[in-house]
């Protein structure tokens, strides 16, 4: 299974359409406003349609109102308006994760308009029949699933509401995802597409931008996941929806993991999508984000992290019976706690990874093409399992003893086989870090050589031909004094004059940007304060620096060189490329962690292409960061400009 998949939101909401006014109600006078209704038809309708509007939002009133209009319902023996009583509770259970009671309310709402064939009533069916597909598809039944999703297209077909066919399209693309059948994917998520852009509704274009995404994701089309995300974002933000910039958060959080491998970006939508997720309650979302939280973690080679959140997802999942979420906890798990060197813990992780896969291999296969197929591979096992029983009951004892002593074998074969396996790992592990060692060194070897040589070319302009400069200057000015010069010699030499001040400047402007002094006497601080107030001084761009906390720091003159060039290269990038007119340097350090950003409100750009780039400035500022090990990102947006953080450890 791939770490990239993700799993699909089973909607069930097919007339939710969340006003903005339902936020600002008060549940009291909502509440009064009804029950001093008379008690008929009308009222009944109006108290499902308040409930289906607000249950996303304000889930409490939303059962509150549903149970005002069931007893309503009951009272006047409208059984339509029950049944609709009991669908819209049941979404309520589902979205709980009480899927055995759900399914109660499901089948008490079905049994009221079963025989009906008026249009409200052929509607009605559909959405309950695509309720009961929500829930065999949570349960990872996808046979059953399927099977229900088709048949409430077919009644929905049938009464000329193909719009509601929508989300049916959604969960079956869905399907195929987990299934990693990539065509039929997206040959599901561009209907949803199809449909969204022929109609006003904003809940059904961002569904369309999710079914799409998540599409992308599975042929591995990450630009385009990055992309149809944005877009999606965009709209999920506009109509308030706290699940859909969730999502979305997640999904960008794959692009940056499985496309530019920035990891602490991923982690930062992974946090930012958990926090929304947890705000709702969408336990299975919650589920899922802790697993690819664990997963971003473990390719970082942060293990104690990984495995904090890997075992809050599969606990999580374990309790929901969510075993596509527990096949990539526990696949993650088994190689986190093999990097610890937690050797009997990782093989007690790939024991359970087995018992989890076996049991979905039985449900989850790919005989949901066709119902033929489904039928032909139905009678096909069918076969084998009474084959199967067949020969366990001609088995005697003596197959057992050998049996359990292959498995024995087995075992100690496969332990002997990890233990080998890891000690190798290590070997490799302890080369790499020989190597790394010795890249740092060079790297260390490299910064020193090139600062030392700044200071002697500073130290060499200013005090030799700084001072040569300087006493030709004062020679000529006593010159002056003993010559009688024409009016037009005596414009000339003040001229050549002028110009020998300019040289001057210049090259103790020169000298300083080899190696400021203030740097070197008084410290970082001091000195990245007189390089911002000196770039605002010249007009170029505005630098407001700020600084917290650096009265505690303390910091090798090396490390403080090295600390000054970053942040003199970043700002000599934004003033070269960014076209903005304001930047920001902060330095920050807390608990030992400091804190570097930079921040500008220029054109930005794409991450992807400047992580890509080769530059001489950035390769620069990246081996300066690696060599102090810290880490570096970036968030920037086109003409919204671009912030750049750095984490260093002192």
């Amino acid at each position: 299974m791939k770490h990239s998949i993700t799993l699909i939101l089973l909607t069930v909401g097919f007339f939710i359409s969340v006003k903005a006014q339902y936020k600002f109600l008060n549940a009291d006078s909502v509440r009064n406003s009804f029950r001093k209704q008379p008690d008929d038809t009308a009222k009944v309708n109006r108290m499902n349609d308040f409930a289906a509007g607000v249950m996303s939002i304000e889930p409490v009133l939303a059962r509150e109102a549903l149970t005002d209009a069931r007893i309503a319902a009951e009272k006047i023996k409208y059984n339509y308006g029950l049944s609709v009583s009991y669908g819209l509770e049941s979404r309520l259970l589902f979205y709980q994760v009480k899927f055995d009671s759900g399914k109660l309310l499901l089948d008490k709402a079905y049994a009221l308009i079963e025989k009906n064939t008026d249009k409200n009533s052929v509607i009605q069916k559909a959405t309950l029949i695509h309720t009961y597909a929500n829930i065999y598809h949570q349960k990872q039944q996808y046979d059953s699933a399927l099977t229900k999703y088709l048949e409430a297209i077919a009644l929905f077909t049938q009464v000329k509401e193909e719009n509601k066919i929508f989300f049916s399209y959604y969960n079956i693309s869905g399907i195929y995802n987990l299934l990693e059948d990539t065509a039929r994917a997206m040959f599901y998520a561009k209907e949803t597409l199809r449909m969204a852009a022929g109609s006003s509704d904003s809940n059904y274009i961002m569904r369309s931008y999710m079914a799409m995404a998540e599409a992308y994701a599975g042929e591995k089309q990450y630009d385009s996941v990055y992309a149809t995300s944005r877009k999606g974002l965009r709209v999920a933000r506009k109509i308030n929806s706290v699940f859909g910039v969730g999502k979305f958060y997640s999904l960008l959080g794959t692009y940056y993991v499985e496309k530019t491998k920035q990891y602490d970006t991923a982690v930062s939508y992974y946090k930012k999508a958990l926090e929304l997720y947890s705000s709702i309650d969408i336990y299975y979302d919650i589920a899922l984000i802790k697993q690819l939280l664990g997963n971003v973690y473990l390719k970082k080679g942060d293990y104690a992290n990984a495995v904090t959140y890997l075992k809050e997802s599969d606990e999580l999942a374990e309790r929901l019976k969510l075993d596509q979420v527990r096949l990539l906890t526990l696949s993650d798990l088994v190689k986190a706690e093999e990097a610890r060197g937690n050797i009997a813990a990782g093989f007690a992780y790939l024991k359970a990874y087995t018992m989890v896969k076996d049991s979905v291999a039985i449900r989850n296969n790919r005989k949901l093409a066709s119902e033929l197929e489904t039928k032909y591979q139905t009678q096909k096992k069918e076969a084998l399992l009474a084959v199967q029983q067949s020969t366990i009951r001609q088995k005697s004892l003596v197959n057992y003893i050998l049996t359990g002593s292959a498995v024995s074998l087995f075992i100690i074969s496969l332990l002997s086989y990890r233990n080998y396996k890891h000690k190798q790992q290590l070997q490799q592990q302890q080369i790499a870090e020989l190597e790394k060692e010795k890249q740092l060194l060079a790297a260390e070897a490299v910064l020193k050589g090139q600062e030392q040589e700044r200071i002697r070319l500073a130290k060499d302009l200013h005090d030799g031909l700084g001072g040569m400069l300087s006493g030709i200057k004062y020679s000529f000015s006593n010159m002056k004094g003993n010559m009688i010069l024409t009016p037009d010699n005596s414009l000339a030499f003040e001229r050549s004059m002028d110009m020998l001040d300019s040289s001057i400047k210049e090259l103790r402007l020169v000298a300083h940007n080899l190696m400021p002094e203030s740097l070197l006497k008084f410290g970082l601080d001091t000195a990245l304060k007189d390089f911002c107030n000196h770039i605002t001084a010249s007009g170029v761009l505005k630098v407001n620096y700020h600084a917290f906390g650096l009265e505690q720091l303390k910091l090798g003159d090396d490390t403080e060189v090295i600390l000054y060039r970053i942040v003199q290269e970043l700002i000599n990038n934004i003033i070269k490329h960014a076209g903005a007119r304001e930047a920001i340097v902060q330095l920050q350090l807390i608990s030992n962690q400091l804190q570097i950003t930079v921040e500008d409100d220029g054109n930005g750009f794409d991450t992807a292409i400047f992580n890509s780039s080769d530059g001489i400035g950035w390769s620069n500022i990246k081996s300066r960061v690696e060599y102090l090990k810290g880490t570096i990102s970036i968030l920037s947006e086109k003409e919204k400009g671009t912030s750049i953080n750095i984490n260093i450890s002192t």
